[in-house]
Parts: structure tokens; C-alpha cells; sequence
């Protein structure tokens, strides 16, 4: 069934293939950035400095990653007509300050949520009279009656899928930031609208290969470093267009509406 003309759809097939074809893009732009992120990622990998040096080290790693990500998105959103991109993609201009700042305002949403649907979730669990030693030893015919047990249950469903829900529709505020070339949080709620399920799986597929590498940090050294320089080199600009193509679907605003 096709969707009504007002209601804006991705196809996740075509995103993942949109971040497959910008992983050579971004790189014939943002090599420099690149490669310099692939060489902090590895030193971080191998460095055993628990000091100053090691903090160091970090920091250059969130900062050339910002620098990296602000430079693969100037790049999968805009193309040819990317601005402030510096040589190489080093650059840390107004975009990249603008990203930070969203994504503070979107963390300190979330905490706020997250706060409220916890003290609820307190009140109500304390106010249900629900036997502790039973429950420490699960022991759940003689937690309560199975009726409290099912609403307890929905709470605890609803506390958990709120933030997800949340997390998932303001995925692109990145994206949407550098579309727009202003701070964008939760404004990002809108783009995403109608597209839930679409942006999870598409979140699903980005997130899986730094997961699995995770992996290979507990293999040695060399799979590691490894690891550390495909993530930084590959996934990196696959995740930037990958959701890059997603939020040119979805997004509405135009210059000056």
C-alpha cells in the first residue's frame, strides 16, 4: 500500500545502500580527518597510560571523532555543496559546536524523562505492597497477587520503551543539524515522525558492526587495533550516510520556512 502524499517514508534497503556508496565519498573528501581518527583510535587501543597521558589520548579521540563525524555528515547531507568543510575534513567550526550542543539538550531531556518515569515506577512498585523477600528470591507466586504482577509489569514496559521511542526519534539530530546549519534537538522529534519502526531497524543495522568488533578487543592487541581502525575508517562514513539518507527523506524544513 502506498503511504499518503503528506507522510514522508524511508526505505531502510535503500539507506543501507546509500552508506555503502558513501564510504568511498567521504573518504575522497574527509581523508585527512580519516586517517587521523584510524591512527588516535589504534594508539588508544595500544596505550596502557592510566595517567595523564592516557587522558590525553581520549580527548583526542572525542575530538578528532567529532571532527571526523561533523565532516562525514557535511558530506553524506549536503554532497557537493557541504559548508565550513576544512581540508582533508579537518575542520571544527560551527557545525561541530552545534552537534555538541544538541546532543547535550537531547541528553538532558532524556535524564529528565528517565528521572520522572523512575519515580513513578518507585511510587507505584512501593505503593503495591509486593512481598521483598519473595521478589529477592524470585519466588513469584509469593510476590503478590498475579493482577498487581501484570500492572507492575506494563509500568515496567512502559518505562523502558518511552526512552527507546524517545532515543530512536531523535536519532538524526546530527543529520538535522547540519542540514539545517543551526542546533537541532528536539525539533528532531518531528522529522522522525511516522518512521519509527523504519529508523529502529536502520539504528539496528549501523549499531551492529561496532558491536560484534567490540568483540575482537578480548583477541589481542592486533585484532584490536584492528577493529578500532575499521570502525574509524569504514563504519564511521557507512553510519554517516546511512542515516544521512534517511533524514533526507524524512526532513520538511526548507532554507527560510
Amino acid at each position: 500500500m502506498r503511504a499518503p502524499a503528506h507522510v514522508r517514508r524511508f526505505r531502510v534497503i535503500e539507506a543501507v545502500a546509500d552508506g555503502l556508496r558513501a564510504v568511498p565519498a567521504v573518504w575522497g573528501r574527509c581523508w585527512a580527518v580519516l586517517l587521523v581518527l584510524c591512527a588516535v583510535a589504534g594508539l588508544n587501543v595500544v596505550s596502557t597510560d592510566a595517567g595523564a597521558g592516557g587522558q590525553v589520548l581520549t580527548g583526542l579521540l572525542v575530538l578528532t571523532g567529532l571532527m571526523a563525524w561533523g565532516a562525514a555528515n557535511r558530506t553524506a547531507v549536503l554532497g557537493a555543496e557541504a559548508r565550513g568543510l576544512g581540508p582533508g575534513g579537518l575542520q571544527f567550526g560551527r557545525i561541530e559546536v552545534a552537534m555538541v550542543v544538541a546532543l547535550v539538550l537531547n541528553l538532558l531531556f532524556l535524564a529528565m524523562i528517565v528521572a520522572v518515569l523512575a519515580l513513578v515506577a518507585l511510587a507505584l512498585f512501593g505503593a503495591a505492597g509486593l512481598d521483598a523477600d519473595a521478589v529477592r528470591a524470585r519466588d513469584w507466586a509469593a510476590v503478590g497477587p498475579p493482577w498487581k504482577l501484570a500492572v507492575l509489569a506494563v509500568v515496567a514496559a512502559i518505562v523502558l520503551a518511552v526512552p527507546i521511542l524517545l532515543i530512536v526519534r531523535l536519532a538524526l539530530f546530527g543529520q538535522a543539524t547540519v542540514g539545517r546549519g543551526q542546533a537541532v534537538s528536539l525539533n528532531t522529534l518531528g522529522i522522525a515522525t511516522g518512521s519509527f519502526w523504519r529508523l529502529l531497524i536502520l539504528l539496528v543495522i549501523v549499531i551492529a558492526p561496532p558491536a560484534v568488533l567490540s568483540a575482537a578487543t578480548e583477541r589481542g592487541t592486533v585484532a584490536a587495533v584492528g577493529a578500532a581502525v575499521v570502525v574509524a575508517g569504514l563504519w564511521l562514513p557507512f553510519a554517516a550516510g546511512a542515516l544521512a539518507a534517511a533524514y533526507r527523506r524524512l526532513e520538511y524544513w526548507k532554507p527560510g520556512g
